[in-house]
């Protein structure tokens, strides 16, 4: 039998390569159309539309794998093209299927005429004289008590202050002359930069840059932050921003950047784990920091209308069952309800803050464990929680994470329908993205191999001074079984930093730490990648 010449496997290589690219072309074609069917008012198409949702994610997903497939940069060209077609097809003259963007508009509308956004609710007469009649408060077509778009008008906003500021930012740029389309303008001009930065990070750490595809194509950020305008893209920007500051060896800074996430939406407090400082000194200026952050943001607003800055957020616990345990659907696939129930996600988030504490991985993986834990513990109705899980976790090049959000829109729709086996529903659904999740790392474990995984020890994780050889060791054992292996020494990383170009070296230079970082911290960050 004659051999095959390389130039004939080579030219079998690219003709494949150009076929993956075309086909993941055809299968973002197909993400665009599932958009705009998407973005259209829910009504009463609310399964067609829980339909139209999982097709998206399952043909987004596709695209996305075959684009890796494909030629490195005509792949992200694509995938970038086709990331802004999608999101140009989402935008909608109403958003389908969250009225959060309307009590974003009021609270913008009374903060520019002086009124501070946690003293009155938008049905107290004291503010009667800031309604409109053609779009917050459609008295034509009312058929609700209180004749207004705006969710829970008799209750106080629950937005921390620099939530508040950005709806206070979309009224006076004029945004919300354009009603629902004007928000939905500024989460696109949200989502775009998220897009930007996750692609330089992808580049900056030796990523295969092609993984882009994926947050371009997922229904998540799309329907999240563009069709449905929700501020947790904010939130976003800033944890990525905080969690390289981290990376780069500054956790009093990055501390202090998730003070104001925190003052965006209120869980992204819970990456504190993820970018302690090496020494309890550090740890103490980083505490200093973030509540310093906090405070300054609550400050005017507790001075103008005291306690009532708390808002809603107890009422919104109660409202959600989270104050009496009964919210918790995995958890209760194990016969624990009520007090038990809230203990046993307490004990769990514990464990994972210890882990990441203990093991320090690299800010974005112990990030991603953070915020998985915290979703699968609690698992929210609301979708767009887990969108700020959804792009740390691309930035670590855990791109399953997606799956978690994908798998609230099963149990958010089916209770907007009323449906009585919406619980039954979203245990399954949040069950599946957990055994994706497991699954997906397990087969990344075996297809790099133990090798690789005991080398990932020294290269994932940020070291300790205090660490005795024996405690390393049990640490790395540990950090071997729960993380698999570091991406840096995994083959398709090899292959990617093989092909980084002149560029991308320059702009993985924002990554590196800082001079004051000691040597060996500097060199186990650059062993290390997201």
């Amino acid at each position: 039998m004659s051999r095959r010449s390389p130039r004939g496997r080579a030219g079998r290589r690219v003709t494949g390569s150009r076929t993956a690219l075309l086909l993941g072309a055809l299968a973002g074609a197909g993400c665009v159309v599932l958009a705009h069917q998407a973005s259209r008012p829910l009504g009463l198409r609310r399964h067609g539309l829980l339909a139209e949702i999982l097709l998206w994610a399952a043909v987004g997903a596709a695209g996305a794998l075959l684009l890796r497939r494909a030629p490195r940069r005509a792949a992200v060209a694509v995938a970038l093209g086709l990331g802004l077609a999608v999101r140009l097809a989402a935008l909608a003259p109403t958003a389908p299927l969250s009225d959060d963007l309307y009590r974003y508009a009021w609270d913008g509308r009374v903060q520019a005429h002086a009124v501070d956004p946690y003293r009155y609710t938008p049905s107290d007469i004291a503010l009667i004289g800031l309604r409109d009649t053609d779009w917050l408060w459609p008295t034509a077509r009312c058929l609700k008590k209180h004749c207004t778009l705006i969710n829970r008008p008799t209750v106080h906003t629950i937005y921390p202050p620099v939530a508040e500021l950005w709806f206070l930012g979309l009224h006076e740029t004029r945004l919300t002359q354009l009603h629902d389309r004007g928000l939905e303008l500024a989460g696109l001009a949200l989502d775009l930069a998220v897009l930007a930065v996750l692609l330089a990070l992808l580049r900056a750490t030796g990523r295969d840059e092609r993984l882009i595809a994926v947050w371009a194509l997922s229904p998540l950020p799309v329907l999240e932050s563009v069709s449905d305008a929700h501020v947790d893209a904010l939130a976003l920007l800033l944890s990525l921003g905080a969690l390289v500051l981290a990376r780069r060896g500054r956790p009093t800074a990055a501390s202090a950047v998730l003070g104001v996430a925190a003052l965006v939406k209120i869980y992204p407090a819970l990456l504190l784990p993820a970018v302690l400082a090496r020494s309890v000194r550090g740890v103490a200026r980083q505490a200093g920091a973030f509540l310093a952050v906090v405070a300054l943001g609550y400050l005017p607003h507790v001075v103008a209308v005291g306690g009532a800055v708390v808002g809603y957020l107890p009422g919104y616990l109660k409202e959600e069952d989270y104050s009496t345990g009964t919210r918790y659907l995995l958890v209760e696939a194990f016969g624990l309800r009520g007090t038990p129930a809230t203990l046993a996600v307490l004990l769990g988030l514990l464990v994972v803050v210890g882990l990441v504490a203990w093991l320090r991985p690299d800010p974005f993986v112990g990030a991603t464990w953070l915020l998985g834990a915290l979703l699968l513990l609690v698992t929210p109705v609301q979708p767009w929680y887990a969108v700020v899980l959804g792009g740390v976790a691309l930035a670590a090049g855990r791109w399953e994470w997606l799956a978690v959000g994908i798998a609230g829109y099963p149990l958010y729709i089916d209770t907007l329908s009323s449906r009585a086996d919406a619980v039954h529903v979203g245990t399954r659904s949040y069950a599946a993205a957990a055994v994706l999740v497991l699954v997906v790392g397990a087969v990344r474990r075996l297809r790099q191999g133990p090798d690789s995984a005991r080398g990932a020890v020294a290269a994932s994780r940020r070291p300790r001074s205090w660490a005795s050889p024996s405690s390393a060791r049990s640490a790395g054992l540990v950090h071997s079984y729960v993380v698999g292996s570091a991406p840096a020494t995994s083959r398709s990383s090899v292959r990617s930093r093989s092909v980084l170009s002149a560029k991308t070296a320059k702009t993985s230079a924002w990554l590196t730490p800082s001079p004051m970082v000691a040597p060996a911290s500097r060199s186990v960050t650059r062993a290390t990648a997201v």
